[in-house]
């Protein structure tokens, strides 16, 4: 199996979701709770004969799932489903709130849960769809393949094309007026004060970019973290590779295929999957 996400969940504790196809059509999803930085106790959360796609916890901890056919479930002492969207080619379920906001995922799909209730979030393009960041109050804004961003403010939403044709991968604001968007063969853009500057380098392709302690901190495949200064430079943070970002107040959690990998903003620690999960 390999570890395909991980999410904050309270405090110290984070989830990690593990996937394995097992045969054609056959795929098994696993979900662990690991409930510290270092030396965790592990348990195993759920069992899923689905293809869970992506994970997400609210601030209480209580923990959902998006299935790669749009389906969303609520993931506690039973598996619920308690949703679902025209969505074939989920790629990723995230929310800012204390229920999961948006699913997102192929061919030009975005829905935003408003009070229970999804809706998909109409815009001009088939463009697949991988992260969002919200840049301030009500005004989120998604990265999205072949050179997209899609801003979604007061209900309707708008494509820029930033001046490339690669997928961006990732998207994160440490205020409305600094961030930053990344992407395949090391493409990445800043912004500052309403502008985009490309700071792209001949560097390993960018798979996640996220804000933490007014730090922008992003993973390079199969490389190292990274963190993205002011002036769009960049600095190895932890030389081993990670993929997706989450964090809370107090830290940021991130794996690769043999470990999850924390930060507390100063130090790094390594929790092997090893011995703890079995792969």
């Amino acid at each position: 199996m390999e570890c395909t996400d991980a999410h904050i969940a309270v405090k110290d504790a984070f989830y990690c979701l593990f996937y394995e196809e097992i045969g054609p059509g056959n795929h098994l999803s696993r979900i662990y709770h690991f409930s510290g930085r270092r030396n965790p106790q592990v348990r195993l959360v759920a069992e899923i004969r689905e293809w869970v796609a992506s994970i997400w916890a609210n601030r209480a901890g209580t923990l959902f799932g998006s299935v790669w056919d749009g389906q969303i479930l609520s993931i506690g002492e039973r598996v619920e489903p308690i949703a679902s969207v025209d969505l074939l080619g989920t790629i990723k379920l995230t929310g800012f709130a204390d229920e999961p906001q948006f699913i997102m995922g192929e061919d030009g799909l975005i829905f935003e849960n408003r009070r229970g209730a999804w809706q998909r979030i109409p815009f001009r393009g088939k463009y697949d769809v991988y992260s969002v960041a919200r840049r301030k109050a009500d005004e989120y804004v998604f990265a999205a393949s072949s050179g997209r961003i899609i801003t979604y403010a007061a209900g309707t939403a708008s494509v820029e094309h930033l001046p490339t044709n690669v997928d961006l991968h990732g998207i994160a604001f440490t205020t409305p007026e600094k961030g930053v968007a990344v992407g395949d063969e090391g493409v990445a853009f800043l912004y500052s004060s309403g502008s985009w500057t490309d700071i792209s380098e001949d560097r390993p392709s960018l798979q996640d970019v996220h804000a933490f302690k007014g730090r922008l901190l992003t993973t390079l495949e199969a490389e190292t973290i990274d963190e993205i200064a002011g002036d769009g430079s960049f600095a190895t943070l932890y030389d081993r590779p990670g993929y997706y970002l989450s964090s809370n107040d107090d830290f940021c959690v991130t794996f690769d295929d043999e470990a999850a990998h924390v930060f507390d903003g100063n130090r790094w620690t390594s929790v092997p999957f090893s011995g703890l999960v079995p792969l």
